[in-house]
């Protein structure tokens, strides 16, 4: 501008002063002064007037990424994603083939746009916007795409079977972003025995080793992804524990008279869940009939079975001996219990003579005056088939001589 003023006064002095020169200069000054404004302005320097954000959004969800440049000038803006070193967008143009990704401009705020449509996990990274200065000017964002979690089935344990004794390693194999962390519960609430020393209600980790497994730790184990976004996910694995039948028998010697009914009891435990039955002593099955009842309860766990055997109005025949038997694909065991005959079988109370009938026919009269009913004597009633009379003790005593005579009178 000090070289426009010089210029002027000197054309203006060389001229003589003359007027109409002087606003010829004038316009000439102005053109000048615009030009070296245009010069000015074209010489600055592209700035960013803010930074980018950073984002976090979920797989599937659009996110869209700012980068507002002033002095651009004829400078090109372009897009970078950094982690796969990939020219996104330059401009007003898109680059990549990623048909999920595209640019927009706006040009009062001065502002481009870089859209990502649907993203997914491998989205994930730092963004940058470049200017393509001498030294490139760059401003970046971080985009964080969340996966919730997902348990991969084909990389983690099934069912399992083991025999009682042997060590067991359970995985399950999770993914998601950020990564998940994989919780073990059993599902019946119990405790894990993970060795001798250590049981926990809950193991973290995707392997899950037991060591020398027992009868204890049969059942369903879960294990259980989250990474802090829903939905949190499980998968159920079942363990079972093969052993041998064991029994357990409470009575093994149970008397009874004959007419009774008796129950005979054992309890059994094995897996796979065992074949039961009840023989006699001589080997022959016995099945259900109006003679026996076979009951099988299942327990808690179900490996354990109470066995249950009823006889029903024992007579001489049913004395004895009585095997509980239990078989599956590990072996069989055996246990007995018998029963043996503990008394003579009930009297049978037989009809009373023409006599002894009228004897308590006078008795039933007299009951009525007395006082004691609780204490009474037995009088042997006399002739063939003749049953036994109860007497009240408190009567009054000639009754009692008088009856006693009336009863043997034909005996004397």
């Amino acid at each position: 501008m000090g070289s426009t003023h010089c210029f002027l006064v000197t054309l203006y002095w060389t001229m003589g002063g003359r007027r109409h020169w002087c606003v010829t200069a004038l316009k000439l000054w102005l053109l000048v002064a615009v030009l070296e404004h245009v010069q000015a302005a074209l010489s600055k320097d592209p700035i960013f007037l803010s930074d980018i954000q950073n984002q976090t959004v979920s797989e599937g969800r659009n996110v869209r990424f700012a980068c507002r440049v002033d002095n651009l000038g004829s400078h090109k803006v372009a897009w970078i994603h950094f982690e796969n070193s990939a020219i996104l967008t330059v401009s007003n143009h898109v680059i990549t083939r990623n048909e999920r990704i595209t640019v927009s401009r706006d040009k009062h705020q001065k502002t481009y746009y870089l859209h990502i449509n649907d993203v997914r996990e491998t989205d994930t990274g730092k963004y940058m916007c470049q200017i393509n200065t001498a030294s490139a000017m760059t401003i970046a964002g971080f985009l964080t795409v969340v996966v919730p979690p997902d348990i991969v089935d084909q990389e983690s344990s099934g069912d399992v079977i083991a025999q009682e004794g042997n060590d067991i390693k359970l995985r399950c194999r999770a993914k998601g972003s950020p990564k998940p962390t994989v919780t073990w519960k059993r599902e019946d609430g119990q405790p894990i025995t993970v060795n001798k020393s250590t049981s926990v209600l809950e193991y973290q980790g995707e392997v899950l080793r037991l060591s020398k497994v027992s009868r204890m730790d049969m059942g369903a184990y879960l294990c259980i992804a989250s990474n802090g976004y829903p939905p949190t996910v499980s998968k159920r694995i079942l363990v079972s524990v093969d052993f041998p039948p064991m029994l357990w028998i409470p009575h093994q010697l149970i008397g009874s008279a004959r007419g009774k009914t008796v129950v005979l009891e054992c309890f059994t435990e094995a897996h796979p869940t065992s074949l039961n039955y009840w023989t006699r002593g001589d080997g022959n099955m016995i099945y259900d009939s109006d003679k026996y009842h076979i009951e099988n309860r299942v327990g808690n766990p179900e490996y354990k079975i109470h066995m249950l055997l009823t006889v029903r109005y024992l007579d001489q025949e049913d004395f004895g001996t009585y095997r509980c038997v239990a078989k599956n694909p590990r072996g069989e065991t055996d246990g007995t219990i018998k029963i043996y005959d503990s008394g003579p079988p009930p009297t049978t109370v037989l009809p009373l003579t023409t006599e002894a009938e009228v004897f308590e026919k006078i008795i039933k009269g007299e009951e009525s005056n007395t006082v004691e009913h609780e204490r009474t004597i037995n009088l042997p009633a006399v002739g063939e088939g003749a049953g036994s009379c109860r007497l009240p003790w408190a009567v009054h005593l000639p009754f009692l001589v008088a009856s006693v005579a009336l009863l043997l009178g034909d005996h004397i």
